[in-house]
């Protein structure tokens, strides 16, 4: 996975919980290896900037336009990389981890249609 694949890979599993809310301990888990599948260390020099990652997802979850058009913008990242699949499996593991909301359950089928359409 490029590096630019791998920040949007981080900032769109990082805005589902903040659509959401709230980050169970069972999703920070499931979070954390997503992280691992795709290589992230925090003792990895010049790597993936987490504290970058949450500000952007952070600034996304303040207004549905703004979360809509960072999803779109992170899914075509990924999808141009051919990383849909992994992002849309790991989105469905940790969203799907402590049960699914309704919210998630939006969220997860938004990404679908962004990742595979």
């Amino acid at each position: 996975m490029n590096h630019d694949a791998r920040q949007s890979f981080v900032e769109l599993i990082l805005l589902a919980p903040y659509l959401d809310s709230h980050l169970s301990l069972t999703e920070d888990e499931v979070l954390e290896k997503a992280l691992q599948a795709i290589g992230w260390s925090s003792s990895q020099p010049g790597g993936l900037c987490l504290t970058s990652a949450f500000a952007a997802a952070r600034e996304a979850s303040s207004c549905e336009l703004k979360a809509d058009e960072f999803m779109q913008a992170r899914a075509a990242v990924l999808k141009a990389a051919g990383e849909s699949s992994l992002a849309f499996e790991w989105l469905g593991r940790i969203l799907g981890s402590d049960g699914m909301t309704g919210g998630e359950t939006r969220f997860l089928q938004r990404a679908k249609s962004l990742l595979f359409d």
